[in-house]
């Protein structure tokens, strides 16, 4: 969410209110809408489930086709970086657009839950790419390093630590990615956690940026990766000039 949003009510909130079934029996605008919604997001995920496999498609042929568990790591990596990108660009969108902003969409969530999702996947196929599936070593050195040090002062250790900081934020946001979260935390208690997916999407940024030094990306996969996080950046930017006017107009 567009740290400029209001914290206006939900596509969910402003649909309550209404009787389920009109006194003659016939459907009440309220089961309408509920019916709309449902088609909407089932529309929507169709979509982002489709786009998720082009992208990931796309980032395993540009990794290596002949490699099964890398080229799962790398599809979901590149499927779940994109998402998250398009989370952060909705936004500001809207605000560009001239559209309303609520603290809640249904297209917003729908997009920031396949983006936590596969990045999740993502650390799953992950395990088993580097030192024989060992998580010890991906935290911490090798005995016959003898550094003194409990935990990997490398790359490699960071741009772990900082996956593993980004996928518990990730799996909180999933779990309040809900109507009944949203109604029980409180639009304005909501919107404070929700806010995590900047410090999320900036520690998979830095995760992700020290592994196309590691593993040596190819060149298309490093256009790919710098193009997705500028244009996000972009529009955050962009989206933040905009809410600011608007403020100072009024």
């Amino acid at each position: 969410m567009h740290e400029g949003q209001k914290a206006g009510p939900s596509e969910h909130e402003r649909s309550a209110g209404a009787a389920v079934v009109n006194g003659d029996g016939t459907e009440s605008s309220e089961m309408v809408r509920r019916r709309s919604r449902t088609q909407r997001r089932v529309r929507h995920n169709i979509w982002i489930g489709l786009a998720s496999l082009a992208i990931g498609f796309v980032a395993w042929i540009a990794f290596d086709p002949t490699r099964m568990r890398e080229g799962i790591s790398a599809a979901t990596a590149y499927a779940g970086l994109v998402l998250l990108a398009v989370s952060l660009a909705l936004g500001p969108m809207n605000l560009l657009r001239r559209r309303g902003n609520p603290v809640s969409t249904d297209l917003r969530r729908d997009v920031g839950l396949w983006a936590g999702a596969i990045s999740l996947l993502h650390v799953v196929a992950g395990i088993g790419v580097h030192l024989g599936g060992d998580m010890r070593r991906y935290f911490m050195p090798s005995p016959a390093a003898q550094s003194g040090f409990p935990f990997r002062l490398d790359a490699f250790g960071f741009a772990n630590y900082l996956g593993t900081v980004g996928s518990v934020l990730l799996l909180v946001l999933l779990c309040i990615s809900s109507d009944r979260a949203l109604g029980r935390l409180g639009a304005v208690r909501w919107k404070r956690l929700q806010r995590l997916n900047y410090t999320a999407v900036a520690a998979v940024v830095l995760h992700g940026a020290l592994y196309q030094l590691i593993e040596r990306r190819t060149v298309l996969l490093v256009v790919g990766f710098t193009v997705t996080i500028a244009a996000a950046v972009s529009l955050q930017a962009v989206g933040r000039r905009a809410y600011m006017s608007k403020r100072t107009r009024v």
